[in-house]
């Protein structure tokens, strides 16, 4: 199955799929679980895509295609022993299949509107960690590329995070002082943070929803639940993941 934009589809259907980014045409395979085998389709939403297809295809099972997770090393193998250690991962997330060349139109079983892509959101397991600022790490023209870098040549006190939230409406400095407040449980009341609810980023408030997901206050569910009506379907969808676990 690979995912393509929806205004691909007849051009699909008369030629096949062309072989794309680093000339190679990107595929998963079908998985009762509909969210790993779309798990890439909302990174795709990051780079415009609005429409989404999903185009079904069938290759033979002893062809050659690249296989592995992204960001490390993928090995050349056979499709069906790909399939069979892909199914034995204990975490499927962020695994990529590729083939290298153009997929026929006669391999082409049939073309299927996605309503809404599915999948994790910037990275796997993306929410809850500080991303890595190390040179190697940080994608140039990265979105708070520049901010990170800045986070990793001086970090700021706990005492300056809170005032930052208290008095700033630079989302920059309002993201790196929620970060920075991450990562302990906390039994306090977490009122400061009210007026950050009313901000759009949607960075910004995928952090704030972490960070509130650490309070133990009942006022850290009353937020939650008003972030659960968030236009931003990523925002909206963290807030009712976090709000299961209260």
């Amino acid at each position: 199955m690979h995912i393509t934009s929806i205004e691909n589809e007849a051009a699909i259907k008369r030629a096949g799929i062309k072989p794309g980014y680093r000339n190679v045409v990107f595929f998963m395979p079908h998985m009762k679980d509909c969210f790993i085998s779309h798990q890439w389709a909302r990174e795709l939403k990051r780079f415009g895509i609005k429409n989404f297809a999903a185009v079904d295809f069938k290759i033979p099972n002893d062809e050659e295609i690249w296989f592995g997770k992204d960001h490390l090393q993928h090995e050349k193998m056979e499709l069906n022993k790909a399939i069979s250690l892909f199914m034995n991962a204990e975490d499927k997330l962020g695994y990529e299949f590729f083939i290298d060349r153009k997929i026929e139109p006669r391999e082409i079983i049939k073309i299927r509107k996605i309503p809404k892509p599915m999948g994790w959101r910037y990275q796997p397991h993306a929410h809850g960690k500080k991303p890595c600022p190390c040179p190697r790490c940080l994608q140039a023209g990265g979105y708070k590329t520049k901010k990170l870098k800045e986070i990793e040549s001086e970090s700021i006190t706990k005492a300056e995070a809170m005032e930052i939230i208290a008095t700033s409406n630079d989302e920059d400095e309002l993201w790196e002082a929620v970060r920075r407040l991450q990562g302990k449980w906390k039994k306090g009341s977490p009122q400061i943070l009210e007026r950050i609810l009313s901000f759009n980023d949607e960075y910004l408030l995928c952090d704030l929803i972490e960070l509130l997901s650490e309070y133990r206050h009942p006022l850290a569910k009353e937020y939650l639940i008003r972030l659960t009506e968030s236009t931003c379907d990523d925002v909206s969808e963290l807030a009712y993941e976090k709000l299961k676990k209260k």
